[in-house]
């Protein structure tokens, strides 16, 4: 197993994920650079970019142009939308329950055809098509998060082809269906863990930044049935969250992003904004982090808590 003196673990949560852009872009400005990246959720997207080209002006351009993709505009109107009139609430009523039939019998509303042809959008429409992008060749390694519905054991992927392992870290449950990765079925890796602590420390980081980007609750708000499934998932997450928190050696949740839902990306550049600021601010803490010894007592935790947390590295 390899060592890793400084891990950065990117929580998920959509759109608030934009923040990871403006992070790895302070760090970078700063002179700090991790020996190790892991993504849960949309967070192994954004951190699988950066790790694959260790250039933030990519990640900039890669992350505006996803939260700009149809696709992603699609579903961000689609679930925005609040029918003022009687006519406009029996339509959507009919789109939902056409949309919900869809997904009914294909497991979600997106695939990971879907998804890679959106990432042709935003790097060029030849470049997926005339070569394969692996996480081995990785400039920073890196690992995305992902959960086996088969055995809910946490999936820590470090091989393979990247857009695919992102998509398995992101397949949200009831919007994208399953991927089949190396003969596993995967699904979002939120729901094992929010905040990829835990996998950062099983694959040999002493030392762990966490960037939380997590959903704070917003109790009985919900305008129709995937909203109300949103709450649910959060409240689960937060529970364990809570914990795995406790184990980094530094968190850091960029503010002013939490109240957004997983799907605004309208909101992407103010969630980034929000990224670049705190890294801004908390600098000095950040350089005691990087500059001082690991922390015996987390590391020993970290340890004890590994046979609660049943995973597999492929």
């Amino acid at each position: 197993m390899s060592e890793y003196n400084l891990a950065l673990a990117l929580g998920g949560g959509g759109v608030r994920c934009m923040a990871h852009v403006g992070v790895f872009k302070a760090l970078e400005e700063q002179g700090i650079k991790p020996d190790l990246i892991v993504g849960s959720s949309i967070g192994s997207v954004v951190g699988g970019v950066y790790a694959y080209k260790n250039d933030t002006e990519f990640l900039n351009r890669f992350a505006l142009k996803f939260s700009n993709n149809p696709v992603v505009n699609t579903i961000e109107r689609s679930l925005t939308t609040n029918p003022k009139s009687l006519i406009s609430k029996v339509t959507s009523f009919f789109s939902f329950g056409l949309g919900f039939v869809y997904a009914f019998w294909n497991q979600g509303f997106i695939s990971e055809r879907l998804v890679k042809r959106a990432y042709k959008d935003v790097v060029g429409k030849g470049v997926l098509s005339s070569r394969q992008f692996y996480l081995e060749n990785s400039t920073i390694p890196f690992a995305a998060l992902a959960t086996d519905i088969i055995s809910g054991s946490a999936v820590i992927i470090t091989k393979g082809d990247i857009p695919k392992a992102m998509y398995a870290s992101s397949a949200m449950p009831g919007v994208c269906k399953p991927a089949d990765y190396m003969d596993i079925h995967l699904m979002d890796g939120g729901i094992i863990s929010i905040l990829p602590i835990m996998a950062a420390h099983i694959l040999g980081a002493k030392k762990i930044i966490a960037i939380d980007t997590e959903a704070e609750i917003k109790g009985f708000r919900y305008n129709n049935a995937l909203e109300a499934l949103d709450i649910g998932s959060t409240i689960r997450g937060y529970r364990w969250n809570i914990l795995e928190r406790s184990l980094a050696d530094m968190v850091i949740s960029p503010p002013g992003i939490k109240g957004y839902d997983w799907y605004r990306f309208s909101k992407a550049s103010v969630c980034m904004d929000a990224g670049y600021s705190v890294i801004t601010e908390r600098i000095n803490e950040i350089k005691e982090i990087t500059g001082g010894s690991s922390d015996k007592g987390k590391q020993d935790l970290r340890v004890l808590l590994e046979k609660f947390y049943p995973y597999s590295i492929i």
